[in-house]
């Protein structure tokens, strides 16, 4: 049986705080078990969990600052390192198995120092690619339902369990995307690996769905980039793709290619939809 994580001593949440924009924060790529050493970054589980601590503290002083009752929290896959490939036995600093303990902890955690402060609304999306476990000589996506994402979020629900404070969002069985309501907008969040055409994605699924996406939220690609779909009547439809907690490593580098390990706050307007987006620099 999981034991909930003890309730913290909330603070009082403003009542004077504004109704007409809410804030999204988009994690990805947190590749916890990981460690190395890389040109212009470092990174290990003990680094992670400071980072989470860091974040933290950052996502605290904003909240207080534009006087937020409510926050959005979103994980967007690849959570773990994992093991795709024979190369990720050197990379990992522990087992996959333990690694999925500590991170659901740290996440739990993360999440109940923010709930002292404002509420959340945590999203979790259902797959990734370092997340799937290809046992018996499986590809990619072959045994798509074999997702470390599905035991990680419902950890983080069972540490959570209790806290008023913090609703756990989990997508459909069947949805490889978890759905982020903010006002009237239909907001999509899934991890990325899925996509073969970027900058049609949007049209892509919506077309499935059969309703209009009005922003995409991605991770997977390491790298922040915000690309306009299509006019509505007051705001563009978006894909916005998240830069990765864990940064640069040795591979990018290889590549001459890499960024800063980085999480991005978007804020959604009730009428213009996407007007801000806060960079929170990691590394």
């Amino acid at each position: 049986m999981v034991t909930s994580l003890p309730l913290p001593e909330f603070e009082t949440i403003p009542l004077d705080a504004s109704d007409s924009i809410e804030y999204l924060t988009a994690i990805t790529d947190v590749h916890y078990g990981a460690s190395f050493k890389s040109e212009n970054n470092e990174y290990s589980p003990k680094i992670a969990q400071e980072r989470f601590e860091y974040l933290a503290c950052r996502l605290i002083d904003f909240v207080q600052t534009k006087k937020i009752k409510k926050l959005h929290i979103a994980i967007l896959g690849d959570v773990l390192q994992g093991l795709l490939r024979l190369n990720d036995l050197k990379i990992n600093e522990s087992s996959v198995v333990k690694a999925t303990v500590e991170i659901s902890r740290i996440i739990a955690t993360f999440l109940r120092e923010l709930s002292k402060y404002t509420h959340v609304e945590y999203y979790h999306v259902p797959t990734a690619n370092h997340t799937q476990m290809r046992v018996l000589n499986t590809t990619a996506n072959q045994l798509a339902d074999e997702d470390l994402e599905y035991v990680i979020s419902n950890y983080i629900k069972d540490l959570s369990n209790g806290n008023e404070r913090i609703n756990i969002h989990l997508a459909d069985e069947n949805k490889q995307y978890v759905e982020i309501p903010i006002f009237d907008y239909d907001i999509v969040a899934m991890h990325g690996h899925q996509i073969k055409n970027v900058e049609t994605a949007i049209k892509d699924l919506s077309l499935i769905r059969k309703s209009f996406i009005d922003y995409m939220i991605l991770g997977h690609f390491h790298t922040g980039k915000e690309l306009p779909s299509y006019e509505g009547v007051c705001h563009d439809a978006e894909i916005l793709i998240c830069p990765s907690f864990v940064g640069s490593d040795p591979y990018s580098d290889s590549l001459m290619k890499g960024t800063k390990a980085a999480v991005k706050i978007y804020g959604f307007s009730d009428i213009y939809g996407h007007t801000e987006t806060h960079k929170i620099i990691l590394n």
